[in-house]
């Protein structure tokens, strides 16, 4: 099914099973926090959040999927990254399960297998749409903390001219009701030189959240996504104020082949952003050494994103430094994942599973 497809139809309904699973999650939830008196409710940016537990950009192009997430108990929603003007994105394929690694290479898989590829170079809507759904969406967030995310469209042009489209996402997102935006500065799925390597310079990237606060003020949340490196300092040196919440990591590029050895994606460069098991380690790497640079009165915020597909993996990069997790892969292929994370989470605070 292609992107725009997705799009219209919306979420499929749960099944009766997930439905009852979803219903259980909730009452444990419940009766662990009557009994325990603890909670997974946490501060992001001065905003109670129900749940530190969150989807991240990609899986929620609309305010149905945005509605769906929320329901199943995900406490930061982030809108999938849009333009300033309606894009295509790329052709099929876009999702393709994967095995394999970064050292070995990775190849086309028919079966599930905790990667995908996700290759769809940020198709978007006409602006119009976005921004009406993202009022509506802010109008119910409620205790969630919904995140609009946001590029630019490079195509040729300056960096004034990716400064200056930043900017004005980013209040219209703050002006739509978002509780912050997210700068997407590291999708891998967009063709060289269109900016999805833009968290590479660190220098580039402080110009774009200097515009960013010009335009939306001092006091407005910015989340910055970025990829994998292997040290994040000369990134945090150029773009750290204490509004800023660091989102790592953004799925990582690399080449795929079919089962016959043959390169895909090769109208996109070439290479495709692997998401899923494949990067739980770099995300954990990445969280761990973005926490390492808060020192001397500096409090990094950050977001850990990046093979949660099970519980224990959004514990392990809060363990590693995050105040929050969002998933993406692991949220489409379980939707009781946002659940079973809250659930976890309150367990290892009230002293165990259960409480006792």
């Amino acid at each position: 099914m292609s992107f725009w497809e997705n799009y219209y139809r919306g979420p499929r309904p749960l099944t009766d099973a997930e439905g009852r699973e979803v219903r259980d999650l909730e009452n444990e939830i419940s009766r662990l926090e009557g009994t325990s008196g603890e909670s997974t409710d946490f501060l992001l940016f001065g905003k109670r959040v129900v749940s530190p537990m969150g989807v991240a950009s990609g899986p929620a192009p609309n305010f149905k999927w945005l509605d769906f997430f929320a329901r199943l108990g995900y406490g930061i929603l982030t809108y999938k990254t849009m333009r300033d003007r309606r894009w295509q994105g790329h052709g099929m394929p876009n999702l393709l399960h994967v095995r394999g690694d970064f050292e070995r290479g990775f190849v086309a898989s028919e079966e599930v297998t905790g990667s995908i590829t996700n290759s769809l170079g940020m198709p978007t809507p006409e602006p119009e749409v976005w921004k009406r759904e993202a009022r509506q969406m802010a109008a119910v967030k409620g205790d969630r903390f919904f995140v609009m995310s946001a590029t630019a469209t490079v195509e040729g042009g300056t960096e004034e001219d990716l400064l200056s489209q930043f900017a004005a996402l980013a209040l219209e997102g703050k002006l739509a009701g978002a509780d912050s935006v997210e700068l997407n500065l590291s999708c891998p799925n967009v063709l060289p030189g269109e900016g999805g390597e833009t968290f590479t310079n660190a220098k580039l990237s402080g110009r774009v959240v200097d515009s960013v606060r010009k335009s939306v003020g001092s006091g407005y949340p910015v989340f910055v996504k970025v990829g994998y490196l292997d040290d994040y300092g000369g990134l945090v040196e150029e773009t750290y104020d204490d509004r800023v919440a660091y989102v790592a990591v953004n799925s990582v590029p690399a080449v795929v082949r079919s089962s016959t050895g043959e390169v895909l994606f090769t109208d996109r460069g070439g290479r495709a952003g692997i998401c899923g098991a494949a990067i739980r380690e770099r995300a954990r790497m990445a969280v761990s050494n973005l926490a390492g640079l808060s020192k001397n009165g500096r409090e990094l915020e950050i977001i850990g994103l990046g093979g949660v597909l099970a519980p224990g993996d959004a514990t392990a990069l809060m363990e590693a430094g995050a105040c929050a997790v969002e998933s993406a892969t692991g949220a489409l292929l379980d939707p009781c994942l946002g659940l079973k994370a809250r659930l976890a989470i309150l367990e290892a605070k009230s002293g165990g599973a259960g409480g006792r």
